[in-house]
């Protein structure tokens, strides 16, 4: 593991409270940890809202809670759904690398899931544009880290004109992101985007994924 990860996450710091009807048949706390991507001295709260499976983490660090939901798409399938607004962190810790952390091991955890809880994508409504990626005093940025992560979808209507002749024939932000001047007029011409990381190994969102980390130096 990196020092990053080394420093900020610690499972046995984490503590887990599952208030669910069948919690023996449920993940282990473990995997609920892993799955959150909760880093240490998290206190994290499963219940069943709504339809779906919450998982709400506290953590000194987080502005808010960190919310991750755990929806039936049918009786077999589950889609492992990210709230992008409730992953926050405070000024002092945001640019420490902990956020990618934490979306990575949930990211690696659903896909070691799968066979239990076949989590086929997760997903996030990433915010931000050009302007907000360079706010001074709030930054949001998500719109254009999640996709070099990996996260992807179709590049929205208002967005394609915008993009350079080269670029036209693009359907997908993947195919943008892929490499570094795909990745310049994403970050200039990008928005605020709904977003999918398909779980699967042999998937474009790995590919992505396993580029990032390398470059980023990070490692679980």
């Amino acid at each position: 593991m990196d020092s990053t990860y080394a420093k900020w996450f610690d499972n046995g710091s984490v503590v887990v409270d599952v208030q669910l009807e069948d919690s023996d048949e449920f993940l282990s706390e473990e995997e609920i940890i892993m799955l959150t991507g909760a880093p240490k001295g998290s206190e994290i709260l499963v219940v069943s809202k709504d339809g779906a499976i919450e998982f709400r983490v506290k953590n000194p660090m987080f502005v808010s809670d960190m919310v991750r939901r755990l929806i039936s798409i049918d009786d077999t399938t589950y889609s492992y759904l990210l709230s992008n607004d409730a992953l926050e962190l405070k000024n002092e810790f945001s640019a420490l690398g902990i956020g990618t952390r934490c979306v990575i091991r949930e990211i690696f955890a659903a896909k070691k899931a799968l066979e239990e809880y076949p989590i086929e994508s997760i997903e996030v409504y990433a915010i931000g544009n050009y302007e907000s990626f360079y706010s001074k005093d709030y930054p949001m940025r998500g719109y254009y880290v999640w996709a070099t992560m990996g996260f992807d979808a179709l590049i929205p209507m208002n967005v394609r004109p915008k993009l350079s002749q080269e670029f036209k024939d693009f359907l997908l932000i993947s195919e943008l992101v892929f490499t570094e001047k795909g990745r310049e007029e994403w970050m200039k011409k990008g928005e605020s985007v709904h977003l999918s990381f398909k779980t699967k190994s042999d998937s474009t969102s790995w590919a992505l994924l396993e580029r990032y980390m390398a470059e980023k130096e990070i490692e679980l």
